[in-house]
């Protein structure tokens, strides 16, 4: 019965659905039938002929054909003069649309009726005019001030009288804004004033009012972190292409080193010194608070080196610098351990730009810069006379050439008398010829350019929605021939305030940059700096003058070099694309709880060459002869390792990775205490996968193909190449927390909180997760009583705080590493390699900080400035450790280590002149930092390999800085041959002996102590402004360049002009030593006098490495740089007017104008060591223009 009930009721359910369709059918079906009719009515079509009918006439006729009826007034249409009507099958509703268009009435159907009706006319509201003029305190008219009504875009700029008018529906009131750069914002309010007179306040803390530390923007007084924020604006150099490379005495405490003048160089930066040894000593970048990622997983060698990054760049190098707003650096553990265990270092956040309320806006930016060359007038280098006449001197002491001599020498030249091949006369007419040729190299491998860069970009909107959207490209050529970077960037943003309890923010950006370079077989800088003179670079018919070169490969001893071939048969190049997206949504959920939800996504490819074609002294090196010079037939072509094609090295490395962060945060006003707190996750994963691979027989006139010829030498050498593939990831989950508290707006408090787990760390438990945190305090003391009366101070607060910090190296795993190689000749099955072996024990560096500090603001903001001190220690340095290789690795990398960092920094603003007409205002900035490696736990600083690392400042030495270098300590020259000595640890005095013999002594750290910079700027009734930026840096040295590189003197080479200071004779008041003549010292060593100078049994170092390595070629690397000079001009309104643009500059600027250093330098710029392309002069005209 049960079962029988259910199906009955189900029964009838069946039938209550079914009585409904059947309705729904019917209503359906009665509608359709309805709206056909409709739609077969208006669509009926008539034919007819009229002449000089009414509308009544015309009406009549449309009935009689169609029956439909028409309702209308009579007054409606009389005053319708009469008209023609032509139609042939035209439909109805198309043919009285087209006689009354334009007559006042309008057409609808109704039910089978059309009515005739008179077409309403829309009131027009009346409008209104408002008008007024903008000045400054001092009485000075402002132009170019933006006049906005609240609320809406409507808006206009000031003219150049400072006067504007507006125009807007008519109203009692409303509310205008007034925003000017430099300006406090100003809100008005208009009740129909006819002029108003507006009057704007300097805001000398402009920008400075709020702190984006990515994850928040707070107010800078409820923050007491060590933080500095510049505009991007203020620091803009003409030319280049990176924000990184701008930075240099820019912001106290943060040294900037440009390792090299190449356009793609990327510069080190260090944030208050160097909290680690082997990890990546390198800031974290982020712009929009999202972690940028390297377009290659460069290692922390990688990262650390000073040419590892030259033609990639770093993370920021994509972002169009003209796209940038704010930079905020973040210093102690207070405003960095928000960023977890990557920020130990510093991090450096970026703010894009975004729309401004108004008006769209358009916006170009152009400049042309002109780069200058360096020039033999730079450098203490020997000309042509100079080098034939020490030539001269060495053949008559008799000494040894470095190779035989041949080619455009003096050496050859005499070589070629003394075998009786040319007479005296001949001889002198070619030494003439030499000492006059004086071929300048730095003007054949270097070039004065012109580079060019643009940008565009339109912002605007209104209160509820502003986007920004630009597009740059530059095209910047270096200083050497070929190396060149060119770059297209695009970016869009939008800020949408959906209403007051939704907003977001949706970004794209995309990147591509091409960079092409010299190879690194060939350094122009070091070629033009090294090579004689004498010899020319082409022949008296323009073909390539070849000197010759040992091969070394066949039985044939010279192959011909030419540098400018070299460049033109080989090369290097990289492309990236890179493309970012990032949606951030924000919810006011209730009363002050809010979430922010953001999600970014990113890719990005990179792919390098590095070729050497055919005829390149590269590839004839392993060739073993001159290119053609055998054919297949020729045994030398069978014995050959590579008989045919060049080589060619390409790489391909693409990334992926995303950021996903969720936070919620609270925030309220309870009477004097303001509370804030927020709470979230973070999950972050970043992937790469490369592969590379050289391929040999490249033939690229061919269509790129390789076609290698396989003799037996090529497949013994090269047979076993194949492509190496990499895949990396890395994948980090977060917890995060944040609280401040402000009681009564003066005392404040933060604290913050992150767990981090990595992939990379984790094998033990213990060591899976690592809490940073950080507390900090505040007292604005300017808001007590006891000192609001005291007129001349704005602001005066005194903070500190503490935190933990932490740190990872990227080379550095818990896990075992396995590298699967080729197969096994005899079992056929794959070869594994260990590559690392597990180190469960691994852990994170840990760095303990605090930092003290005092800021102030005085005499209404005309004095600014702060100071802070910080001490940092860390411990649990991760070091390395090379072993045994029967260990299954050759480095052992574990936590033993301990250092110590400390310091000072601190800025200082003043506006020296501020009257109607002249604005003067002084800036400077300083940060000394001093570290010690507290623990080091070596016990092989006596190993050769040790040596090296001490001599070149890489070496980790307990009780001395990071960066320590060593020398061997110099003893004077030896007055029986001139050669030069130094101290063993035994206290003896010795031309020769082994490297761990030798006494080495401490010469100071390759970091400095002190850096910062200084700036002025004047400016001239807001028109005219000049800018001077000047950066320092002291207390590091560095290696001079070698004396001579070779254990004779080569005929090829040129000489620095202290050679012809060098020691001749007995009494010579002189430390440059005498010319080396291997043979004499060994001679001498041998006798009874010399037997005492050699402990090292024949087989110790060249006396001139011992002497290049000296603490008598170890110089100060301190310098004063004037980085840049620039003069800009604000075209007048009425200019502008009259070209219909909004406003015009134009700017002229110069960089690099002057280097003050050691003279022991001689020219060369300290910072490069002497080895790479300094930073040279260059000369930029720019153009603003806004629309």
């Amino acid at each position: 019965m049960k079962k029988s009930g259910e199906c009955k009721g189900n029964l009838r359910s069946a039938q209550k659905i079914f009585r409904v369709m059947k309705m729904l059918c019917f209503l359906m079906f009665v509608f359709l039938l309805q709206v056909r009719g409709e739609v077969i009515a208006q669509n009926q079509v008539v034919s007819m002929d009229l002449k000089n009918c009414n509308v009544e006439e015309f009406l009549r006729e449309v009935k009689d054909q169609t029956g439909i009826r028409f309702m209308y007034k009579s007054e409606y249409v009389q005053a319708i003069p009469r008209f023609d009507v032509h139609a042939d099958k035209r439909q109805v509703m198309d043919l009285l649309n087209e006689i009354f268009t334009g007559k006042g009435i309008t057409c609808l159907y109704d039910n089978g009726v059309i009515v005739l009706t008179r077409v309403q006319k829309e009131e027009q509201p009346e409008e209104m005019v408002i008008k007024g003029v903008v000045r400054d305190e001092r009485g000075q008219l402002l132009p170019g001030v933006t006049v906005l009504i609240k609320g809406t875009s409507i808006g206009v700029a000031t003219d150049s009288k400072g006067e504007f008018t507006l125009g807007t529906v008519k109203q009692d009131s409303l509310t205008l804004l007034f925003s000017f750069v430099g300006m406090k914002t100003k809100e008005v309010k208009w009740t129909g004033q006819k002029t108003l007179s507006i009057v704007l306040e300097e805001d000398f803390q402009d920008m400075e009012e709020v702190v984006v530390t990515g994850y928040q923007t707070i107010s800078r007084r409820e923050s007491a972190s060590a933080i500095s924020t510049i505009k991007a604006k203020d620091i803009m150099v003409q030319g280049v292409g990176s924000i990184d490379q701008m930075l240099q005495g820019r912001v106290p405490g943060m040294m900037v080193l440009n390792t090299s003048g190449e356009p793609s160089a990327t510069p080190k930066i260090r944030i208050r010194g160097n909290a680690t040894i082997n990890g990546n000593k390198s800031p974290v970048w982020v712009v929009d608070g999202v972690i940028l990622e390297q377009d290659v997983p460069f290692t922390a060698s990688d990262i650390n080196s000073e040419d590892a990054e030259y033609l990639i760049g770093n993370a920021i190098s994509g972002l169009n610098p003209q796209d940038i707003e704010t930079i905020t650096v973040l210093k102690d553990a207070s405003a960095t351990a928000i960023y977890g265990v990557k920020a130990a270092n510093g991090v450096i956040v970026i703010t894009t730009k975004k729309g401004a309320i108004g008006s769209p806006v358009i916006s170009y930016n152009g400049n042309l810069t002109i780069n200058t060359r360096p020039s033999y007038n730079n450098y203490h280098r020997m000309n042509s006379r100079e080098r034939v006449q020490f030539s001269r001197q060495l053949i008559e002491s008799n000494m040894n050439f470095g190779r035989v001599p041949i080619g455009e020498t003096y050496e050859a030249a005499y070589e070629e008398l003394m075998s009786k091949q040319i007479s005296q006369a001949e001889f002198e007419q070619k030494v003439e010829k030499l000492q006059t040729r004086n071929t300048d190299w730095f003007d054949l491998l270097f070039r004065s350019d012109v580079t060019h860069t643009h940008s565009l970009n339109v912002s605007g909107g209104s209160e509820a929605v502003r986007y920004y959207v630009s597009a740059g490209y530059s095209n910047i050529e270096g200083a050497a021939r070929g190396s060149d970077s060119e770059k297209l960037s695009t970016l869009a943003k939008v800020d949408v305030e959906y209403n007051k309890y939704v907003s977001f923010t949706a970004k794209i950006d995309y990147t591509t940059t091409s960079n092409s370079g010299y190879s690194s077989v060939v350094n122009p800088f070091d070629y033009a700096y090294s090579t004689t003179r004498t010899m020319p670079a082409y022949n008296e018919d323009g073909s390539y003058y070849m000197s010759y070169r040992a091969a070394g490969a066949t039985n044939r001893d010279y192959i011909g070099y030419n540098v400018l071939k070299e460049l033109d048969n080989t090369g290097k190049s990289s492309k990236m694309d890179d493309f970012n997206a990032l949606l951030a949504l924000r919810l006011n959920l209730w009363g002050g709880l809010k979430y922010e939800g953001t999600f970014s996504w990113h890719t990005g490819n990179t792919s390098t060459r590095d070729w050497a074609t055919a005829q390149s002294y590269k590839v004839t090196q392993i060739r073993g002869y001159e290119y053609g010079a055998y054919t297949e037939y020729d045994p030398e072509f069978a014995s050959s390792k590579l008989p045919y094609g060049g080589v060619l090295t390409q790489g391909n490395t693409r990334k992926n990775g995303y950021t996903l962060r969720n936070m919620l945060s609270y925030s309220h006003l309870f009477g004097v205490h303001d509370v804030s707190v927020s709470a979230g996750t973070e999950a972050r994963r970043n992937e790469y996968k490369g592969v590379s691979v050289t391929g040999y027989g490249w033939v690229p006139e061919f269509g790129e193909m390789f076609s290698p010829v396989e003799t037996d030498s090529y497949i013994s050498t090269y047979g076993n190449n194949k492509p190496t593939n990499s895949n990396s990831f890395t994948q980090v989950a977060s917890f995060f927390g944040i609280a401040s508290y402000c009681y009564d707006n003066r005392y404040v408090f933060n604290a913050n909180i992150r767990s981090d787990g990595s992939n990379k760390f984790g094998s033990d438990p213990k060591y899976r997760w690592l809490p940073t945190y950080s507390f900090a305090v505040k007292w604005i003391a300017s808001n007590e009583e006891f000192l609001k009366k005291v007129k001349w101070i704005d602001n005066l607060s005194f903070r500190g705080s503490f935190g933990i910090q932490g740190n990872i190296h990227e080379s550095a795993t818990p896990y075992l590493i396995v590298q699967v190689g080729d197969r096994d000749g005899v079992t056929g099955l794959p070869i594994s390699k260990i590559e690392k072996l597990p180190n469960p024990d691994l852990r994170w560096e840990k760095t303990r900080s605090w930092n003290a500090a005092v800021d102030f603001t005085l005499f209404e903001g005309r004095v600014k400035g702060g100071f802070d001190i910080y001490r940092k220690n860390t411990s649990d340095l991760i070091m390395s450790k090379s072993v045994a290789g029967s260990t299954g690795q050759n480095v052992l990398y574990y936590n033993a280590g301990k250092m110590v960092n400390k310091g000072f920094e601190g800025f200082l603003n003043i506006g020296l002149v501020s009257t109607r007409d002249w604005d003067w205002r002084f800036g400077f900035n300083f940060g000394r930092n001093v570290n010690e490696i507290t623990l080091a736990n070596r016990d092989d600083l006596s190993d050769a390999t040790v040596v090296d690392q001490m001599l070149a400042g890489t070496l980790a030495v307990e009780g001395q800085p990071i960066g320590s270098m060593y020398a061997y300590r110099f003893a004077g020259l030896n007055q029986d041959n001139g050669y030069p000595l130094f101290y063993a640890k035994n206290g003896e005095k010795v031309h020769r002996a082994y490297r761990q013999d030798l006494e080495l002594v401490h010469c100071g750290s390759i970091f400095p102590k002190l850096s910062g910079g200084f700036d002025t700027q004047v400016t001239f009734r807001r028109v005219l402004s000049l800018s001077l930026n000047f950066a320092y840096s002291t207390g590091s040295v560095s290696r001079l360049p070698k004396f001579y590189d070779s254990s004779t003197v080569d005929p090829l080479t040129n000489l620095s002009d202290e050679w012809l200071k060098c020691w001749k004779q007995a009494g010579d008041n002189t430390n440059y030593p005498a010319p080396y003549n291997y043979s004499d010292l060994k001679d001498y060593l041998a006798t009874d006098a010399g037997m005492g100078y050699d402990i090292s049994d024949g087989l110790g170092s060249s006396p001139y490495d011992l002497y290049n390595n000296s603490d008598l070629r170890v110089a100060k690397a301190d310098f004063l740089k004037l980085k840049m000079v620039a003069l800009s001009y604000n075209v007048p309104q009425k200019v502008s007017d009259y070209l219909h643009v909004s406003s015009v500059m134009v700017r002229f600027q110069v960089t690099n104008l002057f280097t003050i250093a050691d003279k022991k330098w001689k020219g060369l710029d300290p910072e490069t060591n002497g080895a790479n392309i300094p930073s040279l002069p260059t000369y930029s005209f720019g153009l603003n223009v806004s629309f």
